[in-house]
């Protein structure tokens, strides 16, 4: 990606916003017991702060699964980021890929609580990664 380092800076912004909104989309959607919509969105909420943290370092990426995997390696196992937050998104991508595309998806609102906490705090951790507070 070549942008410029405004841009990048901007375009993170904008990602972490929408990240938050994800967020409270999942929030709105749990409570009215829409479990599948809820979890959608709490992963892409934490799609969309992961996406940030790329894009912070000047990557972007085609496939969910490249993204995933950047994460992984470059912040998870590095120590950037606790290892917690690396099984958070992994945990995220599953509900949401059994919510997305499987009939009988067994979603409990315990599970996608747990999400949306674990996204909560993703998305913290990636904030102040990128802002360094």
């Amino acid at each position: 990606m070549t942008l410029a380092e405004e841009d990048l800076k901007a375009l993170t912004k904008v990602r972490l916003e929408n990240a938050d909104k994800a967020l409270d989309d999942a929030e709105a959607l749990f409570e009215r017991d829409s479990l599948r919509g809820a979890a959608n969105r709490v992963y892409y909420a934490m799609f969309y702060a992961v996406s940030a943290l790329a894009i912070s370092q000047g990557r972007s990426f085609r496939r969910h699964s490249g993204l995933i995997a950047y994460f992984q390696k470059e912040f998870v196992l590095t120590g950037l980021l606790n290892r917690k937050h690396g099984r958070a998104l992994q945990k995220a991508f599953e509900d949401r890929s059994e919510a997305d595309y499987q009939d009988y998806a067994k979603l409990t609102k315990e599970q996608i609580q747990a999400r949306m906490d674990e996204a909560s705090d993703l998305i913290t951790a990636v904030k102040d990664l990128v802002y360094g507070t």
